[in-house]
């Protein structure tokens, strides 16, 4: 919520607050036939909900472990949509593959008004407080080492 406006103003058509209590009725209302694209990093996803906001041929890109216990997979909502799940972890990225991801962020980057919010530059030495920062989730943009 305390983004919408500047994520609007670099082009959003629709903005949602992924803590609102009626988040799925929202997403529907957005894309009533569906999303081509469920991308997870929240590490908090649930697979039916996920499965739900799918469109025909939809596709749920799972980039951390989804839940905290044993989920629930609507496999007959994905038979009916010819929908999948893909799982992306970066580790397992060759140097072609991140070298072709750069190449894209750089497209964006030249492309685009948008640009990465930094919430602080800190010498490398404070990297043990950038660490702390982050985990207690304080920081809202990018923590940016430098190295002096």
């Amino acid at each position: 919520a305390r983004d919408a406006e500047a994520v609007r103003e670099l082009g959003a058509a629709e903005v949602l607050d992924h803590h609102a209590p009626d988040l799925g009725e929202r997403l529907r209302a957005a894309a009533p036939d569906g999303c081509d694209v469920h991308l997870d990093t929240s590490g908090r996803g649930v697979l039916a909900d996920a499965v739900e906001s799918l469109a025909r041929g939809g596709r749920l890109v799972a980039m951390v472990g989804l839940g905290s216990g044993p989920a629930a997979l609507p496999v007959s909502r994905l038979y009916t949509r010819d929908a999948s799940i893909v799982g992306f972890a970066i580790s397992n990225a060759t140097t072609a593959d991140l070298a072709e991801a750069a190449r894209g962020v750089v497209g964006v980057l030249t492309r685009t008004p948008w640009r990465p919010r930094i919430a602080d530059r800190l010498p490398l030495s404070r990297t043990a407080e950038a660490h702390r920062r982050l985990e207690a989730g304080r920081v809202r943009g990018r923590l940016v080492l430098t190295p002096s």
